[in-house]
């Protein structure tokens, strides 16, 4: 059974949700293979049309339950759609489920609230005249009772009075219609989530963003929460994060969440009452008002809004609090990272995502780190791998793990780790969340994708970007101690560009204007073209940008350094630099740089991976100067940089050959290959044959005269002694000690085998065939008389089966002939070359296929498994590893059969034998 249909029978089995983690073990506790996570993704995701993952619970798409609840959500969205703008679609269709599904739990211990009020509503007359007010008032009594964040209902029941009677009464029956009584609540607590964050009208983004499911697993996991504990997320929005915690700790704590937009906490609420959780709730408040009160927390967890948080009163308090200043546009991650600090508990936990930005900006930020470093309570930071956040956004974001009681190996040390992903979508990334636990958890961790560091080895400005520590800091770290590498800054200054008014850019401007897209594309161009170029005329705007010494340029922005030389000629002395391009300029106190070197060590792997670190943004990635700066240079005596030039030219040359050389391969035409494919084989021939048949002749020379002198019974050794050490006697073995006759028997017989095969070669290089060489055959007919002949050969290694449908096609019997030959001849050699078995079978199935025109002719035997893919088995001079032929008999079966307007197709990966079959064109054949 397939993966993806075991898969499909568990939940067929289950007849509900069950998560990939479920998945997983119900399938290894039955199998002898073990599947991991990729595994199960990589299947869901190649067979839409089977399943839906619901933030990680699997269903099935045909599953009635889902369907319906689907369809009565996209029915309600088509009706709503024209009338609300997005966000109040999803909104009313969030309350109208909520509503139908607490009808449905009613009738629980402890419930049995009013819910139904529509009764009148089903009697046609009193809906004419009602108008849908009934409904309306009904919807707004539901405030009494409390079962939903104050103004739900109310606010719903406003949005609908909107509509008219009709469309009142269509969203009503679609409602009613949607079943949910045999749902448990984690199964429609997530079917509920899903709807409210991952679908929009028209399959747009939702409205309201939620953590992504296994981004949300992760950070809950790594709180580690023990128990009688409390946890708080200050920005909780739609409470996935709370949910997690709740549903995966099952232990007695209290969970609290604060949200400062009252729709989003109010969808939140009912999100967690869907759940049926009641150790969870979430406030709709500003959660700095809670820097005035005493309630602090033993965990806290937030996934921190991508544009950080607005200005406010309390927003400048908690940074004075921390003796820090607040940044001047009101917005940032440092006050709330400072709100955690506050809020936690002595021996407090806090994980949260920050924004990649926020990790390494001077300024603000760099004084939050700092003060996170003093206080030694920074415990991790984990790179999230860009598209963790789909499909909200594709920013670039990290977790940081905060503890005021880090573990005792992580005092005065940081963790860096790596994440990486099992599965990516355009809408989804499945983090690797096995891995990163995995490392988080060891103490002394040896790996490419973590790295503990002490904090006096941090780099400068306290760059905390886990990119920046990856096993090849250490490396840099080292040859920067030893000598053997400078840093960037310490080898150049770094020039930028100027922001250049559109009005003093002219064609006819002296100083021509380069921007990123005049930079060379590849290392090949190395120097600076600069004709034709926009430029200004001598402008004191922009002296500080205008350069006129030798020095190298590269791109700012965009996943390429693009790295140019520019030299001052007579004719252009100077440049002007966009914003958007660096100048890099070797510093003039020392003459110990070659520029070309330095030119060459930026397409260098080592340089590039580490620019690739430090680039920020995902959108428009960028490289600000200071992480430029910091980037490690090899470095050695000039002599030895003119050296590695010399080198790498000598290298690109070879390169650049490769790339012309395949790029002609590329544009050529088939029939052009196979041309100069036969050119190639008739020189070899005509070349190498008379050589073999001089070299045959020879042999029969040698042969005449060991006969006529008695020659043959000597040996090639007269006395065979060997001095072996005894420990390694069993290890040896003694030489063969062969006669004269049988050498130059050898000798002959090889001679015979490479001429046979160079003939060979040439007939299947140059074999065709014309429409007259073709007559209409019954291919059954034509097979059996092949078996009939075949049976007074002596051939005692396998037999001989014709079986199937009678069958007329256009066949050169000749070549055909030659093909089944040669198929045999492969059985004989390969498939039963150590076997005699009267077992041993080889059998021609005619298949007709009379819908597709076609006449199958399946070859099969059952001797040793067939190592060969189907494109090495065609091309010629392909061998296995332990075939003896000569690596042309799959190339001549696939030319003769395209001769004949036929097709190959080779079974590959088979445990036994061999299986290829032959589709030629089928003849109608009526009268026959």
């Amino acid at each position: 059974m397939k993966l993806h249909e075991e898969i499909e029978s568990l939940l067929i089995n289950a007849n509900k949700p069950m998560s990939i983690n479920e998945i997983i073990v119900k399938i290894n506790n039955k199998s002898e293979k073990t599947i991991e996570a990729n595994q199960v993704y990589s299947s869901i995701k190649n067979y839409p049309s089977i399943f839906q993952n619901i933030n990680g619970s699997l269903v099935l798409v045909n599953n009635s339950t889902w369907k319906k609840i689907f369809t009565s959500y996209e029915y309600l969205s088509h009706v709503l759609k024209g009338i609300f703008i997005p966000s109040d679609i999803q909104f009313i269709i969030a309350v109208l489920f909520f509503y139908k599904r607490l009808l449905d739990i009613n009738k629980r211990e402890g419930r049995g609230y009013p819910l139904v009020f529509d009764d009148k509503f089903e009697n046609t007359l009193h809906r004419l005249i009602d108008g849908g007010r009934s409904l309306i008032y009904g919807f707004e009594s539901l405030e009494d009772y409390f079962l939903a964040p104050k103004g739900t209902f109310k606010e719903c029941a406003r949005l609908i009075s909107s509509l008219d009677n009709s469309k009142i009464q269509e969203i009503w029956l679609i409602t009613k219609n949607v079943q949910t009584e045999h749902l448990n609540d984690s199964e429609f607590g997530n079917i509920y989530e899903y709807l409210i964050t991952s679908i929009s009208p028209n399959n747009t983004k939702s409205s309201f963003n939620s953590t992504p499911y296994s981004l949300r697993h992760l950070m809950s996991k790594l709180l580690s929460i023990k128990p009688e504990s409390s946890v708080y997320d200050p920005v909780a929005g739609l409470g996935g994060l709370l949910i997690e915690v709740a549903t995966n700790t099952k232990k007695s704590i209290q969970i609290y969440g604060s949200e400062i937009n009252r729709r989003i906490s109010q969808l939140g609420s009912m999100n967690i009452i869907m759940y049926g959780l009641d150790n969870v709730s979430i406030t709709t408040e500003d959660c700095f008002e809670k820097i005035t009160t005493n309630k602090t927390y033993d965990y806290i967890i937030g996934d921190l809004p991508i544009n950080g948080i607005t200005n406010s009163l309390e927003y400048h308090m908690i940074y004075n609090k921390y003796g820090c200043t607040a940044p001047k546009s009101g917005k940032g991650f440092g006050a709330l990272i400072l709100l955690t600090l506050l809020k936690l508990k002595p021996e407090g936990k806090a994980v949260l995502t920050v924004s990649d930005s926020f990790l390494s900006k001077k300024g603000n930020e760099q004084q939050i780190r700092e003060l996170l470093i003093n206080q030694d309570i920074i415990e991790t930071i984990i790179s999230l791998p860009n598209g963790t956040l789909r499909p909200y956004t594709d920013a670039k974001s990290s977790i940081i793990v905060l503890n005021k009681k880090k573990p005792t190996h992580l005092k005065k040390q940081i963790q860096f780790i790596l994440g990486s992903i099992t599965d990516l979508t355009s809408k989804s990334a499945i983090l690797n969340n096995d891995e990163i636990l995995q490392l988080y958890k060891q103490k002394e961790i040896l790996h490419k994708n973590s790295q503990i560091i002490h904090i006096q080895e941090l780099k400068p400005n306290v760059n905390l970007l886990a990119e920046s520590y990856d096993s090849q800091f250490s490396l840099a770290n080292t040859m920067l101690m030893e000598g053997k590498a400078k840093l960037l800054g310490d080898l150049v200054q770094i020039k930028t560009g100027a922001n250049t008014y559109k009005q003093s850019i002219n064609k006819n401007g002296k100083i021509p204007l380069v921007k990123v897209e005049n930079l060379s594309k590849e290392i090949l161009d190395i120097n600076l073209v600069v004709e034709e170029y926009d430029g200004v005329n001598n402008n004191l705007n922009y002296d500080k940008s205008i350069i006129s010494e030798k020095c190298i340029l590269i791109a700012r922005i965009g996943d390429n350094l693009k790295a140019t030389l520019f030299t001052p000629t007579k004719k252009q002395q100077k440049i002007l630099l966009h914003s958007n391009v660096y100048a890099l300029i070797p510093h003039n106190k020392s003459n110990l740089l070659d520029i070309e070197y330095l030119y060459y060590q930026l397409y260098s792997t080592f340089v590039q991976q580490q620019i690739d670190k430090r680039r920020m943004g995902a959108i428009m990635p960028y490289i600000n100067m200071s992480e430029l700066k910091d980037v490690v240079i090899p470095y050695m005596s000039l002599e030895s940089q003119k050296e590695f030039i010399h080198s790498q030219k000598a290298n690109l040359v070879a390169v650049e050959r490769n790339r012309i050389e395949e790029r002609i391969k590329a544009i050529g035409y088939k029939e052009e290959t196979k041309q100069a494919e036969s050119d190639v084989i008739k020189v070899l021939t005509h070349q190498l044959m008379p050589t073999f048949s001089g070299l045959n002749g020879i042999t029969n020379r040698i042969e005449r005269i060991i006969t006529r002198e008695s020659l043959g019974e000597l040996l090639e050794y007269d006395d065979i002694v060997f001095e072996v050490d005894p420990e390694i006697v069993a290890l040896t073995s003694i030489p063969d000690n062969f006669t004269l006759n049988q050498l130059v028997k050898k000798l002959s017989e090889e001679t015979r085998h490479l001429n046979d095969i160079l003939t060979n070669v040439d007939k299947v290089m140059n074999f065709k065939l014309l429409p007259e060489d073709l007559q209409n055959e019954n291919v059954l007919d034509f097979l059996n008389e092949y078996k009939n002949q075949k049976a007074v050969e002596q051939n005692s290694k396998f037999s001989l089966e014709v079986k199937g449908d009678k069958a007329f096609v256009n066949l050169h019997k000749p070549s055909f002939k030659e093909l089944l030959d040669q198929l045999l001849l492969n059985a004989e050699k390969h498939a039963f070359a150590d076997s005699y078995s009267e077992l041993n079978k080889v059998v021609f199935n005619v298949r007709n296929y009379k819908s597709r025109n076609v006449v199958s002719i399946e070859y099969s035997n059952n001797g040793k498994p067939f190592e060969l893919t189907q494109r090495d088995f065609k091309t010629a001079f392909e061998k296995g590893n332990k075939s003896k032929g000569s690596g042309i008999g799959g190339n001549y079966i696939s030319r003769i059969i395209e001769a004949h307007q036929g097709k190959m197709i080779v079974q590959e990966n088979i445990k036994t034998g061999f299986l290829l079959i032959m589709e030629l064109p089928a003849i109608n054949n009526l009268n026959k």
